[in-house]
């Protein structure tokens, strides 16, 4: 995958992220207020306004609605996890290939300094290490953090 085509597949994984999030805000109202209408069948009940048989049934209707609404809350959550180890597999990704264009500049333009030298050295160590941790990330064989600072 090329650069660009990284930052486009890390562009559309964050639009579905935030699409997401605004799902998952439109389930908890839905949650609560499936809650509250619990509650008030209950106190109707209670109180005389609906028969017992009526308040059942529609506290039947009720929790399973809310039933479907955790059910696609949970649907959501595993949707949303997986887009997370995505975007941090390819913000991986993008930080390596940014070290290989950052190494081949330097090896290019390189001098005898020290620093240069150094900062090489670092470069290849962190395309080594992170290649690896982005290959396993990628196949699902580790629980990806994402947390790299090198660069």
């Amino acid at each position: 995958m090329t650069m660009p085509e990284i930052v486009k597949a890390m562009s559309k994984l964050r639009l579905a992220l935030a699409s997401i999030e605004a799902k998952e805000r439109e389930m908890e109202a839905l949650r609560r207020q499936f809650r509250r209408q619990l509650a008030r069948t209950r106190t109707h009940a209670i109180y005389g306004a609906n028969s017992l048989d009526a308040s059942l049934g529609i506290m039947d209707e009720v929790q399973e609605r809310l039933d479907n609404v955790e059910t696609r809350r949970q649907h959501l959550n595993s949707i949303k996890r997986r887009a997370q180890e995505e975007l941090a597999a390819l913000e991986l990704t993008n930080k390596i290939e940014q070290a290989k264009v950052e190494l081949k500049t330097l090896k290019a333009s390189a001098g005898d300094g020290n620093e240069d030298r150094q900062r090489i050295e670092e470069l290849e160590q962190f395309i080594e290490a992170q290649s690896l941790r982005a290959a396993e990330a990628i196949t699902g064989r580790i629980d990806f953090d994402g947390d790299v600072n090198l660069l």
